[in-house]
């Protein structure tokens, strides 16, 4: 395979030292960590552990080094049988790849096994450092976290994070990763995670034992300086020649009695959240309700109850405006999933009950069948289909890093045609309040809080309306969104 411009670079960094590998998803990563991998071993280095969401194990990691790089030996260490994962570890090979979970289970036998390259791919996963995750990686990099149990006398050499969207909520999620690349010695960041908060953040007291940090914004050059560093920053509109890609919004109108049941939950949530001035998770947890009933549906305790089907409507005559194309559906909720599974024929799903998650992967990319239904937080990280340029948003996701890799699944390296991206909306809802804050950037909950105070004045003022037949078709003015370290 010939490499990209961006990819020799990085390459060209990490033979120096560890490196924070922050391209932005579609640039090939996966790729240029292997050849960084082989690199290694070339010189003498003896083995590498591969650090991966599970979903992309396979797909991404055990494919693509076949693929591009077969000389190299790589086993995938995820078995659902415990003894079956420390036999394949206890094999000679040259790459071990495996999932955070599993990782954690098998650090006493990782540590052992005394690997001279380490590879945490999505290194967003280390954003909170008081995880186990966090502690168990940090301590494979040498750092030693206050109380934890994982141990390593023998820090991993050659260490290496990925990620396109490395801090999503803030730029506290930096810390653990550049500590992974440094290692002990207060290099960059200090060793210690609160000296380090103390240091770029101030904090607001939302009570008497809650408080929120913010970033000193004066302290931002600083910061930054200090990351530029360890970090090789691409964005994917400067690294490859891609094509274009457009977003557009269709709204949909609620039926009567969609727009009713929205109305009157929301009255309720104003009425309980809009005087707060920050959304605790289980005020989100409530919310997401809302978002919900824009899918036509509400979960009980034991069940759902079906309000309408607006959305599903509007969906159904998109697909046969796109024609005989493949499309992938994205989905948040079950009921959605179970739902287009039965409502299109040719159909397969990614989600937490996807039996053979690999046959669903290939089928698709064969064409086999039309339609992927695809959950985020299943699909979202590391999978390529540039065998598909449509993709259609059933509902919105809170998370920004979701939703950007999401995006970057069919518009990346290898992609020829025009990719288009479908944004059904349910019209002056909190459909487009998460629009807007992904578009920008924004912090989901302070838009969805900002959203409940915008309705406390209009609370009384709700008007029955009757516009289901109506639609708009909006087109983005800003049809790319590029993540910025």
């Amino acid at each position: 395979m010939k490499l990209y411009q961006h990819q020799i670079d990085a390459i060209g960094k990490a033979r120096l030292g560890n490196l924070a590998i922050y391209h932005e998803p579609g640039c090939g990563k996966t790729c240029t960590a292997i050849h960084i991998i082989r690199h290694w071993i070339a010189k003498g280095c003896n083995r590498a552990l591969v650090l991966a969401p599970l979903s992309i194990l396979e797909s991404a990691w055990v494919e693509d080094c076949n693929k591009f790089v077969p000389e190299l030996d790589i086993i995938n260490l995820w078995s659902r049988n415990p003894s079956q994962r420390k036999e394949r570890l206890a094999e000679d090979h040259q790459i071990y790849v495996t999932n955070y979970d599993q990782f954690k289970i098998l650090f006493p036998e990782i540590v052992k096994k005394e690997f001279d390259i380490l590879v945490v791919d999505e290194s967003a996963k280390l954003k909170n450092p008081n995880s186990e995750i966090s502690k168990a990686i940090l301590a494979l990099s040498g750092i030693r976290c206050r109380g934890s149990r994982f141990v390593c006398n023998r820090p991993i050499p050659h260490r290496y994070t990925m990620s396109g969207t490395p801090a999503p909520n803030s730029y506290e999620e930096h810390w653990a990763q550049a500590k992974v690349i440094t290692g002990p010695g207060n290099a960059v960041f200090s060793d210690n995670f609160y000296s380090f908060r103390g240091q770029y953040f101030y904090s607001i007291p939302l009570g008497p034992v809650c408080k929120k940090w913010q970033f000193k914004t004066e302290m931002q050059k600083e910061f930054m300086d200090k990351l530029s560093t360890i970090a090789d920053v691409v964005r994917k509109e400067d690294a490859v020649d891609l094509p274009p890609q457009t977003h557009i919004v269709r709204k949909v109108y609620l039926s009567p009695g969609e727009q009713k049941a929205y109305d009157t939950l929301k009255k309720e949530l104003v009425l309980r959240f809009g005087d707060q001035q920050i959304l605790a998770s289980n005020a989100l947890t409530e919310i997401a309700k809302l978002r919900q009933l824009t899918s036509g549906f509400a979960y009980t305790d034991d069940s759902f109850i079906q309000t309408g089907q607006s959305k599903l409507d509007e969906l159904k005559e998109l697909l046969e405006e796109i024609g005989n194309q493949q499309v992938i559906i994205w989905a948040n909720f079950r009921y959605e999933i179970n739902l287009l599974l039965k409502e299109l024929p040719s159909s397969a799903a990614l989600w937490s009950q996807t039996d053979d998650r690999e046959l669903v992967i290939n089928d698709f990319k064969a064409g086999k069948f039309q339609y992927l239904i695809a959950n985020p937080q299943s699909a979202a990280h590391g999978l390529t289909f540039t065998n598909c340029s449509y993709n259609v948003y059933l509902s919105m996701n809170y998370s920004y890093e979701l939703m950007e890799q999401s995006i970057n699944r069919t518009h990346r390296i290898g992609q020829t045609k025009a990719v288009t991206y479908y944004f059904i909306l349910a019209a002056q809802t909190i459909d487009e309040v998460i629009y807007r804050a992904v578009q920008r950037k924004q912090v989901i909950s302070n838009s969805v809080l900002n959203y409940l105070k915008s309705s406390k004045e209009q609370i009384n003022n709700v008007k029955s309306r009757n516009i289901h037949s109506k639609r708009d078709f909006t087109i983005s003015p800003q049809p790319v969104t590029v993540c910025a370290i």
